[in-house]
């Protein structure tokens, strides 16, 4: 709000110094702007959008100031005319532009042949106006939407393994009780409304963003039904509680989490090795049998569960590792 409100003033203050016509529409391309969307990527996008659908609606406004005054209903029709073809486009890839597009031709030439002038001062103050809040977005106190992406990253981590450790806790304990990961889901649903702004910030960074997201909504899958399934009334359990190694394997999975949000605290991210993780070298202790086989499911598929979780931790450090590269 801070950068809304120095940009706001700065401008007033140019329109009253310099006393310009039609100043107001220097606010309220400002306010357009700054007001929706506080992040780089997304001001950036939405002034580029501004000021090209400005320059395009000012093009054709103004085209229309060639025909003679003397000729009004001409002029009245290819207005109309082309106000409804730019409206068309207001439902493709490029919506606002189209619409900034159609508003301004409204702006310039909506008054008639004879307002010329007002309509040259309206498109210079909407484009000198989106200038300065672009600049204002990249240099005073610029709000990032990459680092707000980390910044949930570091979190998503960090309650992977708090959850995590809580369920090892439990199970080991025999007192487990099923939990669901919600608040993941919401972090996630965040950094998905994040990822258009961060990935026009970042350039290189696109993919490996999008690589990141889909690793998390993989380790929430993962993780959820391990601590939401009734591992106690699996036919397995004995199975599961049996197998020598498993909790303090879990354990180091549990610690692996926080390193890595550690890591990306610091900007230094260690890769993990999967052959170094205690629960890819587990042998499982019992064999399947075909008079068991009720209880194997459960108890391989928990070993399965928690190995393709550790699987998809090692992916996510080799891809926020890529994070730190380009910065």
């Amino acid at each position: 709000m801070l950068r809304v409100a120095l940009v706001m003033g700065l401008i007033l203050v140019i329109v009253r110094q310099f006393n310009l016509p039609y100043g107001y529409w220097a606010l309220i391309t400002a306010v357009t702007i700054l007001g929706a969307i506080p992040f780089v990527g997304g001001v950036i996008s939405k002034a580029n959008q501004r000021i090209w659908g400005t320059v395009a609606g000012a093009t054709v406004g103004l085209a229309l100031f060639l025909i003679p005054p003397q000729y009004h209903w001409t002029h009245h029709l290819a207005f109309f005319g082309l106000l409804i073809g730019t409206m068309y486009f207001t439902q493709e890839r490029y919506a606002y532009a189209a619409l900034m597009a159609a508003i301004t031709i409204v702006i310039v030439a909506g008054g008639g042949p004879a307002d010329f002038e007002a309509a040259g001062w309206r498109i210079l103050n909407v484009v000198w106006s989106a200038v300065l809040s672009i600049l204002a977005s990249l240099y005073v106190f610029p709000a990032r939407a990459t680092d707000q992406f980390i910044y949930l990253l570091e979190s998503f981590c960090h309650q992977c393994g708090q959850f995590y450790h809580q369920h090892n806790e439990t199970m080991s304990d025999n007192t487990f009780v099923p939990q669901n990961a919600i608040s993941l889901s919401d972090l996630i649903e965040k950094q998905q409304g994040l990822l258009p702004h961060a990935a026009r910030e970042s350039g290189p960074l696109k993919p490996v963003l999008a690589s990141i997201l889909s690793i998390e909504k993989r380790i929430y899958t993962d993780l959820e039904t391990l601590i939401s399934t009734h591992w106690d009334s699996q036919q397995g359990k004995e199975k599961i509680g049996d197998l020598h190694g498993l909790k303090a394997a879990k354990e180091e999975l549990a610690s692996k989490f926080d390193a890595l949000r550690d890591g990306l605290v610091n900007r230094e991210v260690d890769i993990l090795d999967t052959d170094s993780l205690l629960l890819m070298s587990l042998k499982p202790k019992h064999q399947l049998s075909e008079d068991d086989d009720a209880s194997d499911i459960s108890y391989y598929g928990y070993l399965w569960l928690n190995r393709e979780l550790a699987r998809q931790l090692v992916q996510l450090t080799i891809a926020s590792k890529k994070l730190f590269l380009y910065r």
